[in-house]
């Protein structure tokens, strides 16, 4: 596993980007801030050979050097495909779904049409695709049986109207609400 963190020299604004694979230091690299001669023979000092040091030279150089480890984002697609995933594991009691091309480019298609309706809101749009999986119990047995990202993708029209015809809004598990 790869990570980064980033580490800031106080007292002259340097910011080193360090990256570390499987607890091995990878590589070094400079982002910023004055970095002379003198500072390269001694970023040795500051910068640990294993990740799993870094929580010792975060004490070493406590007010001197700060450590930060930089977080991965997960993408907009990467979320909508995990809550595909976990509601296809539900409703096909624990077999693997078959995933290909053509269910990624319906995905796509459904994030675009989503983000359309939420006004391209992300974050309503990823709650707007929670509350249809989170009502897919509620749509008619053909529906419930039809769980493929191909399949959500061409009736998506229908599913939507389905559900709002249950209770004229879109509400997620957490209370807020979406309005088509």
């Amino acid at each position: 596993m790869t990570t980064h963190y980033n580490i800031q020299i106080t007292e002259t604004g340097t910011d080193l980007k360090v990256t570390y694979r499987d607890n091995k230091f990878k590589k070094l690299e400079h982002l910023r801030g004055k970095l002379d001669d003198a500072m390269l023979r001694q970023l040795g000092r500051i910068v640990p050979r294993l990740e799993s040091s870094i929580d010792q030279f975060k004490t070493a150089y406590k007010y001197k050097v700060t450590y930060t480890k930089i977080e991965k984002q997960k993408s907009l697609y990467s979320m909508f495909l995990s809550e595909w995933y976990t509601f296809y594991n539900t409703y096909s009691e624990g077999i693997e779904p078959k995933f290909t091309g053509a269910d990624g480019n319906a995905l796509k298609s459904i994030i675009a049409h989503l983000k359309k309706l939420s006004n391209n809101n992300d974050t309503e749009a990823l709650a707007l695709f929670k509350v249809i999986l989170d009502k897919w119990h509620t749509l008619a047995q053909f529906h419930q049986d039809n769980t493929d990202l191909k399949y959500i993708n061409s009736k998506l029209n229908i599913i939507l109207n389905a559900i709002k015809k249950q209770n004229n809004t879109f509400s997620n598990k957490s209370g807020g609400s979406v309005q088509l």
